[in-house]
């Protein structure tokens, strides 16, 4: 499934199947800072072992326990400068596309929870992506 995933996302923005391999991780991480505690907690249990088992027990309980505040800037710059992307309009779709996939892949309540932020992804950013 991770595979098939960094295919995808590489050929649908254009970017090397290497950033789509470091930006999946870099994605999931940033949208379980992002999330409300209890929130997090329904992800992790909704992505695939694939993506959970890149964290370790400490991030995992970190993203359970506690609530960053973060942009879609922060995200895109992260992408550009730790992926190598160094172009917004595509560490932006980048970001769409790993959180469509993901919302794929996840079950009922992930989708749900992905599904959210992605419509507030779509209107312009997500500074409370489920609320």
């Amino acid at each position: 499934m991770l595979d098939m995933m960094i295919n995808m996302v590489a050929q649908k923005v254009g970017i090397s199947p290497q950033m789509a391999q470091m930006a999946i991780p870099l994605v999931s991480k940033f949208v379980l800072q992002k999330s409300q505690p209890n929130q997090a907690s329904g992800l992790l249990s909704a992505l695939p072992t694939e993506i959970t088992g890149m964290f370790s027990d400490s991030e995992k309980k970190d993203f359970m326990t506690n609530q960053q505040d973060m942009t879609e800037d922060d995200m895109i710059n992260a992408l550009d400068s730790q992926c190598g992307v160094n172009d917004k309009a595509k560490s932006k779709q980048t970001i769409t596309e790993i959180m469509g996939a993901l919302q794929q892949n996840s079950g009922k309540q992930g989708g749900d929870m992905f599904g959210g932020m992605l419509g507030k992804l779509g209107k312009g950013g997500f500074s409370n992506p489920f609320g």
